[in-house]
């Protein structure tokens, strides 16, 4: 239960006219008439009603009280923060002597706004142009730098306080120039490693801040500052208690104090502010005459915050209380994270345990949403964007706020720090008014109330935001729009979004993410983590096109893609994650034209097969590791393989299959696809475009696809192959192509016996393989898959993913992907782009709102 307030004085009305009488009878016993009436007691009522009023303003102590005990505790207002910005300089020609641009270059725009103090940034650190070039780029921040301000003398004695004459400081912009303070210092007191500064003939020792002259040795060069008034503390003194638990004798200092007589220099940046935060181009011009040079921010100015109002203090201190300086709960790394920079409006830790297979324990994930000026916002809201978010998320407030939560993270966790994704959603609607209504104006109020509500900023209608991974049902549109006044009813609700998948070549099961798939198709890896009610993009690979991606079914977490390249056909470039696709690698690898990939595991080290035209490789998934080559046939080492297929078996066996180019049949190796192990099992004189492994309990079996000599030819089926190890299964190559007619086979899936074959003309054919004399089933034409306009066949499928636990059934083509909830069921479009009940979300990804549709009639109009 929370702290019960006492009174300090909790005496009535009538308690006070009470002892008042019992005054007068004690002291003035002459007065008689106590009565109402009397004007005596008239006098007496009004001063007890006074009296009673001061007690009830005494019992709530005024909010300088509060102020004054929020400051004792160590909250204090948090200062403006400087916008940040890359700055840059460049030449018409290419330099013939290098061009020094040196640190503290004032940056400014050539139009100012009248009235209005000039927006200066300065550059962070010291650049030059060299020889040859044209360019070069330098963080800068938004303020006016003073320069060794005097601002008092050592005394010698501890508890000394001296304020900056030109408040407030900018709050911490992470490269420790933002304050600096030295303490005038003789050679023989310094080393070469105590940082210092020289001014003039005098050396003046550089002082360290710190949040409180907690835990600190007796000697530590230390202060405490509040940058919105611009005072610094140095050390008071104390008793403090020793090992015993006594207090000492004799008071003594918490930390080293300036020594009497000693000038103490502050050298500071000054000002910041939303007036930083300006737009892509507005920076111009040189304040120091650099000749030939030409600036210009080819990205907006960030970060910039104004001061924090009082009101605001007031709420967040006792929050902060709570914390004590350490990231423990989620609570405390969000808050940690919005204190570290002014350049983010909210932050979400997330045990990454709770979201990801692949996480390590102890994992700790902070997502940010940057801050947006209000001249970016708009009015409304309407300027929230993902391009607008993307444009102000900067690598600098990424940075500064990981360094800010590890060094408050407990042993044995990690923390990463990322900026936020999002998904665009657009309503379309119909809003029906009341006769009496201007259908102009309430269209503009509801697009404003949408835009207000669908937003990840904090809003009126939203004061945090739109809730993390929380799906956008036409609910929430019907409540926001049915809430502003003048609105009869609304109707034809649809939820649109602009990304989904389309043309999709390859499709992948997450064998430890639950209902999580990828599809790729054109430039982009698309993820569903939801059964393919929803899309994402996690992978944009602009200049390729995405035809193969895999996730390894043993290691959680990694998936590999290989794109091929728009500017080069016969070449592919392969990606890698780490993370389900949240982050990719940077480094990638180019190979000729990759047609496949496998996953195994080799001496605990994942390692990724592929099939290429010029022959199979492999990569370990390591540092500094290369593709190399795996020589399949040693009689043609050229040989190029279609397909690739890997099975591990319950004793930790591995098996490697490849189908060889040019109807060169399949390749086998038992050991582990190590080179100079493969042999050859058949197929010879077949064109086997597919391998795929179908697991039916402790027996596994190597599915082989062949294609069909032409489009009207309806094609030889499927082979399969049980794996054995080392020996050759008595039958060999079991035919499966009864009942087969949908020409060449594209892909497989399976689950358990059933076993799903993706054609050319026929759909989706499914067949139960544990029987003796299987057959081929074929859907109908009203299953759901798409037809083709002309004839009566279906479109190709080309890739197909089965849920891991069976039941799920993703078909991949030129119309998107197409799902089959049940075995033998119908097929649904879930690549659509309009939805009727809910948009969903994964649980870290935010909703940004579009350019929404709304169509207003008044009821007249409407019947």
């Amino acid at each position: 239960m929370p702290l019960p307030s006492p009174n300090l004085d909790d005496r009535s009305f009538q308690q006070l006219l009470e002892e008042a009488r019992n005054r007068i009878a004690r002291t003035s016993p002459e007065w008689t008439d106590l009565s109402p009436h009397d004007p005596g007691m008239v006098l007496l009522e009004v001063f007890a009603h006074l009296t009673e009023t001061m007690l009830y303003r005494l019992n709530r102590l005024p909010e300088k009280a509060y102020v004054e005990f929020l400051r004792l505790l160590g909250v204090r207002l948090q200062p403006p923060s400087a916008a940040t910005v890359r700055l840059r300089f460049s030449l018409a020609r290419p330099a013939t002597s290098v061009v020094e641009i040196a640190r503290g270059t004032g940056v400014t725009t050539s139009r100012a706004e009248a009235d209005a103090e000039p927006v200066i940034f300065l550059t962070a650190e010291p650049v030059r142009i060299p020889v040859g070039g044209t360019e070069v780029e330098v963080l800068a921040h938004h303020g006016e730098q003073v320069e060794a301000e005097l601002a008092g003398v050592g005394t010698g004695m501890p508890g000394l306080s001296v304020t900056a004459r030109r408040p407030p400081i900018v709050a911490p912009t992470g490269d420790g120039r933002d304050l600096m303070v030295g303490v005038e210092a003789l050679p023989d007191e310094l080393d070469g490693r105590v940082p210092a500064r020289k001014l003039g003939d005098k050396t003046f020792r550089i002082w360290r801040e710190v949040e409180s002259f907690a835990n600190l040795p007796p000697d530590e060069p230390a202060y405490v500052v509040d940058r919105m008034t611009g005072t610094l503390t140095f050390a008071p003194a104390a008793r403090m208690t020793g090992e015993d638990g006594a207090l000492s004798p004799e008071p003594r200092a918490l930390a080293a104090v300036p020594k009497a007589g000693r000038a103490i220099m502050l050298w500071y940046l000054r000002g910041g502010g939303l007036t930083g935060n300006v737009a892509a181009g507005a920076l111009d011009t040189v304040k120091t005459a650099l000749p030939g040079v030409k600036v210009t921010n080819p990205s907006p100015a960030v970060g910039g915050r104004a001061a924090e109002t009082l009101e605001n203090a007031l709420v967040r201190g006792p929050q902060e209380l709570h914390s004590l300086g350490r990231a423990i709960t989620a609570q405390d790394y969000e808050r940690l994270a919005l204190r570290s920079s002014g350049a983010v409006a909210r932050a979400k830790a997330f045990t990454q345990a709770q979201l990801w297979a692949h996480a390590l324990p102890g994992a700790v994930e902070v997502l940010l949403v940057p801050y947006l000026p209000p001249n970016v916002q708009g009015p409304s809201g309407e300027g929230v964007t993902q391009e607008s978010l993307r444009q102000h998320e900067t690598e600098e407030a990424r940075a500064r706020i990981e360094t800010a939560l590890n060094e408050r993270r407990p042993l044995g966790t990690t923390c990463q720090v990322g900026w936020a994704r999002y998904k665009t959603v657009r309503v379309r609607a119909r809003v029906v008014v009341h006769r009496a209504e201007d259908p102009a104006a309430l269209k503009r109020r509801s697009l404003e109330r949408l835009h207000q509500a669908l937003n990840p900023m904090p809003t009126k209608l939203q004061p945090g935001g739109w809730r993390f991974g929380q799906s956008l049902r036409v609910s929430h549109v019907y409540d926001t729009l049915l809430a502003e006044p003048g609105v009869s009813y609304v109707d034809q609700v649809r939820l649109l979004v602009d990304e989904v998948p389309k043309d999709v070549r390859t499709l992948c099961e997450d064998t430890f993410q639950p209902r999580t798939y990828y599809a790729g198709g054109d430039d982009a890896l698309f993820r569903t983590v939801s059964d393919a009610d929803g899309w994402e993009p996690v992978g944009r690979f602009p200049g390729e096109q995405v035809e193969v991606v895999e996730a390894h079914p043993q290691r959680a977490g990694l998936v590999a893609v290989a794109a091929r390249l728009a500017d080069e056909p016969q070449r592919s470039r392969l990606h890698l994650s780490l993370d389900s696709g949240e982050t990719w690698r940077p480094t990638t690898h180019t190979l000729d034209h990759v047609e496949d990939l496998a996953w195994m595991m080799r001496d605990g080290v994942p390692v990724l097969l592929m099939a290429t035209r010029v022959g199979l490789f492999e990569l370990a998934v390591q540092a500094g590791a290369t593709p190399l080559q795996v020589l399949v046939d040693p009689s043609d080492h050229d040989l190029g393989f279609l397909s690739v297929a890997a099975s591990t078996d319950a004793r930790g066996g591995v098996s490697v299959a490849v189908s060889g180019m040019s109807l060169r049949g399949v390749y086998l190796s038992s050991s582990g696809g190590r080179g100079n192990s493969f042999r050859h099992i058949g197929l010879r004189g077949q064109d086997v475009r597919v391998l795929e492994v179908q697991r039916d309990g402790p027996r596994s079996f190597l599915w082989a696809g062949l294609a069909a000599a032409s489009g009207a030819d309806p094609g030889k089926g499927c082979s399969s192959w049980e794996l054995l190890g080392s020996a050759d299964p008595p039958d060999g190559w079991r035919p499966l192509d009864k009942s087969w007619d949908g020409g060449s086979c594209l892909a497989l899936a399976f689950d358990g016996a059933r076993a799903y074959a993706a054609t050319h003309r026929a759909g989706v054919l499914w067949m139960d393989a544990s029987r003796r004399e299987a057959s081929w089933s074929r859907p109908g034409v009203d299953s759901g898959l798409p037809l083709r306009e002309r004839e009566r066949l279906f479109q190709p499928v080309f890739a197909l993913a089965a849920a891991p636990g069976g039941g799920l059934l993703l078909a991949g083509g030129p119309a998107g992907v197409h799902r089959q909830r049940e075995p033998g069921g119908q097929y649904g479009n879930c690549s659509t782009q309009e939805f009727t009940e809910k948009v969903t979300l994964p649980p870290s990804w935010l909703l940004v709102s579009g350019p929404h549709e709304l169509e207003v009639v008044t009821v007249d109009e409407a019947e």
